[in-house]
């Protein structure tokens, strides 16, 4: 039956419906602080326009000032009395008259009120340097430094027809202290100059409540970037290093952005600066001067009743949505308490439907889930240690992967001495030796040949190949695998038996992908062998049934158990412990059988060791794999045979040098040797030569930089050019060759393969 059937059958949008009542209440909430806000904004942005008045007024006020204070002195000095003494140019007559002055200017400050605070008053006569000697200045332990801050003004008053009667002034910092300077030029009767009459006159905080009873806001003045004393009309304990960092602060914004707010006690203010107009045109003797952007008391009155009114309808709101959503989430918290016991694993929970409105369909929905995951929760947790096990098989095929490439790195190092090894031997060889010592040669030259295979094999093996299928000898892969796990199956007290089948046909594989297989099976052999007994056995057979091959790996290990014979070739099954394994070995080595053609199977009994027998379809192509014995040492050859003919041979090992030297030296060539490229090029200059034997990899100038140089110089000569190199298996070096029709003798070489080779190229070319 459909819920919109029945009658008061409210859906879940009606029930929520009412809750939306505090978007309401919100969006009054948000209009009181966006009022607060915008009445804040306007409050501050009213005190930045007063702030810019304040100084533009506190500017007029100052030349008022000064031009008040320059009027009243300079009636004063045209008193027929004050000129008289003047015109004297007596010092004790000016002196007194200085004084006598300064005493009336004081006695008027007595009787008005301390409106002014004359400083010092100083005379300079005409055409006379201030400080040339004593100076008339009153009163007299007035200190020296008022006369050198009034040189630029005295000197401007000495030459009154150039500068204005009011530019006469000046504002100065002298010991922390600011001083309003005027300066003015004394005449005679015939208006002619005397001298010049400096009046100093000290701002201080009489000043600043001057100017600040204008605005009603503080105000404080700064000299030499310091709070003049007693000038500062905020409270005694405001800190006068805040203001002076401020003053420093405001000097380097710009014009437009030179206000900051500011907190002294708990009032804010915006505070500006200015700076007086001096003929130093001193950036550090200014003012600052300040605005209050707190809201009044009304403002603050209605502030706080829209909040009080705004608090009011949330409660009521709240307490009206509280009691609708309460009966409306009842359900919603019974499928939370469900969810809760889902989570910690409890999947027998099931929500009660007590409606068919929305809260009903997700009770039905979240039990149909619960059942879902109760039924999946098995296969997950099978993923995820599948997944953790992949991982750590790819980890340890990182690490495996970085192994191959540092053991092809010393495998390729150790062919250079390998190659001075065998052919030493040779050399000595055919030297005055008796025969035991003949016979030792012989094994040196057989082992270190046997060292050479190892070392070809470990690169070959080490090599990242892509997959390619041609005719391979398996013979001849099972020998190179065998070559590298000699050492571990001897520590293991592990015998290898190996009965292949001479002249066994090819088959069509990867012969990288091979011997992995062989490697896996191997080395799972001797670790069965190792784990269980002291010593053991694994025989390897080859033989040729109907149209396979088959390979035998049989070990006298402890077997494998019925019930583990059966999944032996499974994905990450192992009875290895944990860390020791992944399971991925064998199923590797059967997929990669499978991908041949052919078939892998496995055959035990507890206590009789296991079998494993892989079919490999064999190859339409003719020829065998099996290796022959390792060859003894060759015979000392025609000596004779390289007479008349010169030979280049450039390497940077000096003990490869010496032995070719010495080997194709007493077969009769002329041989210049170069132990590099640079060399190399110094003697192709100097002489003419029917071959050249070059190593492929050295410092600076390589060997096919070499070649390429070669090619375009002397074309004849690049035709009788022989690479030597112990990187046998690098596949941008055998494309090289190929594309170029090299010849390349891999290290380490028998000498007689190399004069072989030599003699080809020489003949073939001649």
């Amino acid at each position: 039956m459909d819920s919109s059937s029945k009658p008061f059958a409210f859906g879940l949008g009606a029930k929520v419906l009412t809750p939306m009542i505090a978007v309401l209440v919100a969006m009054l909430a948000l209009t009181v602080w966006f009022v607060d806000y915008r009445i804040t904004r306007q409050i501050r942005d009213d005190a930045r326009e007063s702030l810019s008045t304040y100084n533009d007024l506190f500017k007029t006020l100052q030349a008022n000032h000064l031009n008040y204070l320059r009027l009243r002195f300079q009636s004063l000095a045209n008193e027929p009395k004050n000129r008289s003494a003047f015109g004297t140019l007596d010092f004790n007559t000016i002196q007194k008259q200085l004084n006598s002055i300064l005493d009336e200017e004081n006695r008027l400050k007595q009787n008005t009120g301390p409106n002014e605070n004359i400083a010092f008053i100083l005379y300079t006569p005409k055409d006379e340097a201030p400080g040339n000697r004593e100076p008339m200045l009153q009163p007299q332990h007035a200190s020296r430094a008022f006369v050198a801050a009034s040189t630029l003004n005295i000197q401007r008053g000495m030459h009154p027809e150039s500068e204005p009667s009011a530019t006469l002034s000046d504002t100065v910092a002298v010991d922390g202290r600011l001083y309003n300077l005027v300066s003015i030029p004394v005449y005679n009767p015939e208006h002619i100059l005397f001298g010049v009459l400096t009046v100093g006159e000290e701002i201080t905080l009489i000043t600043a409540k001057e100017y600040s009873h204008v605005s009603r806001q503080p105000f404080v003045f700064i000299a030499n970037g310091k709070v003049v004393p007693n000038s500062s009309t905020f409270a005694e304990n405001t800190d006068s290093g805040q203001l002076e960092a401020l003053f420093a602060q405001l000097a380097g914004l710009t014009q437009a952005n030179k206000n900051i707010p500011m907190t002294v006690g708990k009032n804010n203010y915006l505070c500006s600066s200015s700076h007086f107009e001096t003929l130093k045109n001193n950036p550090d003797v200014g003012w600052l001067v300040f605005s209050s952007y707190d809201p009044s008391s009304n403002v603050l009155k209605t502030q706080k009743l829209l909040l009080t009114v705004s608090l009011l309808a949330m409660l009521i709101g709240a307490a009206l949505v509280w009691l609708a959503v309460h009966r409306a989430v009842k359900p919603l918290r019974e499928l939370r308490d469900s969810a809760e016991a889902v989570g910690r694993g409890d999947f027998s929970q099931r929500v009660p439907v007590r409606s068919r409105d929305e809260c009903g369909e997700l009770a039905t929905v979240f039990n149909r889930m619960t059942e879902n995951i109760q039924q999946s929760q098995a296969e997950l947790q099978q993923t995820v240690n599948t997944l953790k096990t992949t991982q750590a098989q790819l980890v340890q095929s990182e690490k495996l992967s970085a192994v191959g490439e540092f053991v092809a790195g010393v495998a390729h190092e150790l062919n250079n001495p390998l190659a001075a090894v065998m052919g030493f031997s040779e050399l000595l060889k055919d030297a005055d030796v008796d025969e035991k010592h003949r016979r030792h040669l012989d094994l040196i030259f057989k082992s270190a040949t046997r060292c050479k295979k190892i070392v070809q094999s470990l690169l070959s093996f080490a090599r990242r190949h892509q997959p390619e299928r041609k005719a391979v000898s398996v013979n001849r892969l099972l020998e190179e695998v065998v070559e590298i796990v000699a050492y571990q199956l001897r520590s293991s007290n592990v015998e290898l038996i190996q009965q292949l089948a001479p002249r066994l046909p090819l088959v069509l594989a990867d012969g990288h992908q091979l011997q992995q297989v062989f490697l896996n099976l191997i080395n799972n052999a001797r670790q069965a062998i190792e784990a269980h007994q002291p010593s053991g056995r694994i025989t390897i057979t080859t033989e040729v049934k109907e149209h396979f091959l088959r390979i035998t790996i049989h070990d006298s290990g402890p077997g494998i158990s019925p019930e583990n014979l059966t999944r032996i070739f499974d994905p990450f099954f192992t009875t290895k412990e944990v860390g020791k394994g992944t399971g991925l070995g064998l199923s590797l080595c059967y997929g990669l059988i499978k991908e041949h053609g052919g078939n892998v199977t496995v055959t035990s009994q507890l206590g009789t060791g296991a079998t494993f027998t892989i079919e490999l379809p064999v190859s339409d192509e003719e020829g065998s794999a099996h290796e022959s014995a390792v060859p003894a040492v060759p015979g000392m050859g025609d000596p004779n045979e390289g007479a008349g003919k010169k030979i280049l041979v450039v390497d940077d090992e000096d003990i490869l040098l010496r032995m070719v030297l010495d080997d194709l030296t007493r077969h009769g060539y002329t041989v210049v040797t170069a132990e590099n490229s640079e060399a190399a090029l110094r003697e192709l200059h100097r002489n003419n030569f029917d071959g050249i034997l070059c190593d492929v990899k050295m410092p600076g100038l390589n060997g096919r930089q070499l070649f390429d140089w070669i090619r375009a110089a002397r074309p004849a000569l690049s035709r009788r050019f022989i690479f030597m190199t112990g990187d046998i298996i690098n596949d941008s070096l055998q494309l090289f060759l190929q594309e170029n029709r090299l010849v390349c003798i891999n290290k380490p070489f028998v000498l007689a393969d190399l004069r072989k080779n030599l003699k080809s190229v020489i003949n073939h070319t001649g």
